[in-house]
């Protein structure tokens, strides 16, 4: 006997079950998406301070106006982040499961995303500070031009951490609000 299986549209089981196939795939990639990777770096990277004093001081005004434009891109990027969360949220808000296992995934994300965050953040920060105690030991042999524009660097960044923890924090509480 040749049994044929069809496809039932009607079928509240299988609308729900497809409906959190598609709730779970829309929080991967959200998670996905707020995941850092090799690329996002580009050549910039904010971890020894001897390293990055050397990467500030051969940055010249063109380069510093580019790695502004990326912290600025990379904030537009956790704004874009936040929508998607927002609509993952109405997706899932109508049924009591797929909430649920929304709110679980987007607990997780908030919390990954607080220490990795507050961790890199600090780090910067902290190599921030060594680096410009470092440049104010070159200074005389920087020249004033110089050590001014890689100063000017250095607080141009401060700056830009602070509007990124911002965004940060808002999808944290994006995430938190889930």
């Amino acid at each position: 006997m040749l049994t044929i299986r069809t496809l039932n549209l009607n079928d509240p089981r299988a609308a729900f079950r497809n409906f959190m196939l598609a709730a779970g795939a829309t929080i991967a990639l959200i998670i996905a998406a707020l995941a850092p990777t090799p690329a996002d770096a580009r050549n910039f990277h904010i971890g020894d301070a001897d390293e990055l004093l050397d990467e500030l001081i051969e940055m010249d005004a063109s380069d510093i106006a580019e790695l502004q434009a990326d912290l600025v891109e990379a904030r537009d990027d956790i704004e874009e982040a936040i929508g998607e969360i927002a609509e993952a949220k109405e997706e899932v808000k109508d049924t009591v499961i797929g909430a649920a296992i929304a709110n679980a995934a987007f607990n997780v994300a908030q919390v990954a995303v607080d220490r990795a965050t507050g961790m890199a953040i600090t780090k910067a920060r902290k190599a921030l500070d060594e680096a410009e105690a470092m440049l104010s030991d070159r200074r005389d042999d920087l020249g004033d031009a110089e050590f001014h524009e890689t100063r000017g660097a250095i607080d141009m960044i401060r700056s830009e951490l602070i509007e990124l923890e911002y965004s940060l924090d808002a999808l944290s509480a994006a995430l938190r609000e889930a």
